[in-house]
């Protein structure tokens, strides 16, 4: 216990000094915007699910910490959960003063190199996040044509764009977000419900050109209640390519200490979410 309550309050000097000296991203210094754009063949995966304990945050943020811990890219991970603070705690961003997205006071096509150094936050090894508003009032990424634009302008700084999006932005008009998003990975728990409400999300936002580019993960199958794989395909009605197993230790250490330690322990979860990330980077970068 004592040596449990030393490494609580060693952690807790870290990450107050951490915050102290934690810098917004260094850009490129290139002459102008459009020379970034041209410059910079950015990539963007979206993260979603059909209702809410799914596990779509942890997925998003765990690729997006491993692929910043092994891959040479400057990444963002963009969390568009209004309203919610379950990035600021898992990323340990508590601070009163943290900067979000309820901070852009300027038009949408405003948005310049200036603007992003107020609200994106550099965390570890290559990852920057930007949070989402705590204000419904303030938050100025509640449209999918304010999100298009604003990942266009963080395209021209970063090489990949993760983002964490809740299933009800899916409710406005998305065709031109979707055409700027190069992966989309939608999770669902195993449940009857949880596969029922994704069939319904895929039928209503699924066009034939997004086959190519969708990939679905049956989060925690080995929990219950759950269906097995055979009928969650005929329920689906779409291939599933990944089942993910729920370690109920990493979920721990993962809501104590950020996703960055569990990819220090070999497990059968650790492993799957380290395929995932290669997969997709694989995908889109070779």
């Amino acid at each position: 216990m004592l040596n449990y309550m030393k490494d609580a309050l060693l952690a807790d000097k870290n990450e107050a000094e951490n915050m102290k000296n934690r810098q917004v991203f260094e850009a490129e210094n290139v002459n102008s915007k459009e020379t970034q754009y041209s410059m910079r063949d950015s990539k963007t995966i979206l993260f979603s699910s059909p209702n809410g304990g799914c596990g779509c945050s942890f997925l998003a943020n765990t690729v997006a910490a491993y692929l910043s811990l092994k891959k040479n890219k400057n990444i963002v991970l963009l969390d568009l959960n209004a309203g919610k603070k379950d990035s600021r705690i898992i990323f340990g961003l508590t601070g009163g003063s943290t900067r979000d997205a309820g901070d852009i006071k300027c038009g949408m096509h405003e948005i310049d190199l200036h603007v992003l150094k107020k609200i994106v936050i550099n965390l570890e090894s290559s990852l920057n996040i930007v949070l989402p508003a705590l204000s419904f009032e303030e938050n100025s990424l509640s449209g999918n044509e304010n999100i298009r634009i604003f990942i266009e302008a963080l395209s021209a700084y970063f090489d990949l764009i993760i983002i964490d999006f809740p299933f009800y932005l899916f409710l406005g008009d998305c065709n031109s977000l979707l055409e700027r998003i190069d992966r989309l990975v939608f999770v669902s728990q195993p449940s009857l419900i949880s596969i029922s409400n994704l069939n319904v999300l895929l039928n209503n936002i699924y066009i034939e050109s997004m086959q190519s580019m969708c990939e679905i993960i049956i989060n925690k199958f080995n929990t219950r209640p759950s269906l097995n794989p055979a009928r969650i395909n005929s329920v689906l009605g779409f291939p599933v390519k990944t089942f993910m197993p729920y370690d109920k230790d990493i979920e721990f250490l993962y809501t104590s200490r950020g996703p960055f330690p569990i990819f220090n322990y070999n497990l059968r979860i650790i492993k799957a979410i380290s395929e995932l990330g290669e997969s997709l980077y694989e995908e889109l970068f070779n």
